[in-house]
């Protein structure tokens, strides 16, 4: 079937997204009505197949088949990382590391909370996916948050809030890994920069939303809290993350003599290491708990996010939002900055951190290209990233709910507004200074 490339491309553009948006809306209409909670996964995957037909395209299932095959890396990097935290979760690690925390800083609020916070952000930096964080060592960090005075509503706010930064911090940012392929640049010299915009954001939140209600604890309160852990050396918990560390580490000071390990086979690795640092640990029946429940969805959705951007741009939906998109670059640069401030996290919130990063964080870096490509890139991913607690899909918001369990997502995404535009007024800020930020934090 041919199709025209004229103005009447746009107007089946227009079709497209406006079908792909009214499904999705039926669709969760249906699901509140029936009062089921009906998977994004499934949601997405059906509004894409009516956005196709109503465009004219009958019902491609290559593409619908063939965009999830573009993540399959990329969910591979999540499933080894959130296996490698399932067992060190299993064995024990996890809660030793905790009560070393506690014990140690139970009576300095200021060093209790920067290390909560490393813990928080540990398994989004590994895997890109603030989710994980929520559902790992945030269940924990939960407990001890509680533990120490800070409510349930705030706890929620700083488990989603924190963990969503962390997913955006080095070494795996998947937002900018997709743009940087999608405009053809090596993913390289990200690190410092990143950590420059996430760090200081992560560090407002958690004392934002947690330093005032903190009250230190009796050793006695802590041992009622956390079982005292098992351990033949100090250092043995924290195996599983000096291993990776010390891998990752050798690959980039030694490229020419140390293997390129994949990220996939690096977490593995880590996780055969932490068989033997705690508890007896059965790794596939850990692997298989560490993908039940909701983490189950959220991979699905990923998954679902390559059908929805392959839909998107067979039927020109994409590249009507990439034409928009120079438009608003042309109109005003403060039309611009709203709307990679808003546009992106709002998109987000429909098609994931990963969608959007596809579908406008690549057109908004070729619209700033003018100045330094990494931070514009790792800014970018800042504004994808934060959709994380974006609803509907809000994939860290809801397993913070969950953690929780509190009934309602509402007040957790209130109590999140605060650093969740502190985070992106600083990230427009240096998006805006960026050759100054690059003359500071990129090697090149």
């Amino acid at each position: 079937m041919d199709f025209a490339h004229d103005e009447s491309m746009y107007r089946t553009a227009l079709v497209v997204l406006a079908a792909m948006c009214a499904s999705c809306v039926a669709i969760g209409l249906i699901g509140w009505k029936f009062k089921q909670r009906i998977p994004l996964a499934f949601n997405l995957f059906v509004s894409s197949a009516v956005g196709a037909a109503a465009g004219g395209f009958g019902l491609p299932w290559r593409h619908l088949v063939e965009g999830p095959m573009f993540y399959i890396y990329i969910n591979l990097v999540i499933f080894t990382a959130l296996i490698m935290l399932q067992v060190m979760k299993e064995s024990g690690d996890l809660e030793a590391i905790a009560w070393d925390i506690l014990t140690a800083f139970r009576a300095r609020p200021v060093l209790l909370f920067m290390l909560l916070l490393l813990m928080l952000y540990f398994p989004g930096m590994v895997t890109g996916v603030g989710a994980a964080g929520v559902l790992s060592t945030g269940v924990i960090v939960a407990v001890i948050l509680q533990a120490v005075g800070v409510p349930k509503l705030e706890t929620g706010a700083i488990l989603a809030i924190t963990t969503t930064l962390g997913a955006a911090a080095p070494p795996v940012n998947l937002p900018a890994l997709i743009i940087a392929s999608g405009i053809n640049m090596p993913f390289d010299g990200f690190n410092t920069i990143l950590t420059v915009l996430t760090v200081p954001p992560g560090i407002f939140a958690i004392f934002y939303l947690g330093r005032k209600h903190f009250r230190a604890l009796s050793p006695g309160e802590i041992a009622a809290l956390l079982p005292r852990p098992e351990r033949r050396f100090l250092l043995q918990p924290y195996l599983p993350i000096l291993s990776i560390v010390v891998i990752f580490g050798l690959i980039g000071a030694f490229p020419r003599h140390m293997p390129d390990l994949v990220s996939p086979l690096v977490f593995m690795i880590g996780a055969l290491v932490g068989l033997f640092t705690g508890k007896r640990v059965n790794i596939f029946l850990a692997a298989s708990r560490c993908m039940s429940g909701r983490l189950f969805g959220v991979v699905a959705v990923f998954f679902v996010v390559g059908a929805v951007v392959q839909i998107m741009t067979l039927t020109g939906v994409k590249g009507l939002l990439v034409i928009t998109t120079f438009e608003i670059s042309g109109l005003s640069p403060v039309l611009l900055y709203v709307a990679l401030g808003l546009g992106i996290p709002l998109l987000g919130g429909l098609i994931t951190h990963l969608g959007a990063a596809a579908v406008l964080g690549v057109p908004f870096a070729l619209a700033i290209l003018t100045s330094n490509t990494i931070v514009v890139v790792s800014c970018i991913s800042i504004f994808c990233i934060m959709s994380q607690i974006v609803p509907p899909s809000a994939l860290g918001g809801f397993s913070s709910q969950d953690v929780v369990k509190l009934p309602a997502y509402g007040p957790i995404f209130k109590r999140c507004l605060v650093p969740f535009f502190a985070a992106t007024i600083y990230a427009l800020v240096v998006l805006y200074f960026a050759k100054q930020f690059a003359a500071w934090f990129v090697p090149y």
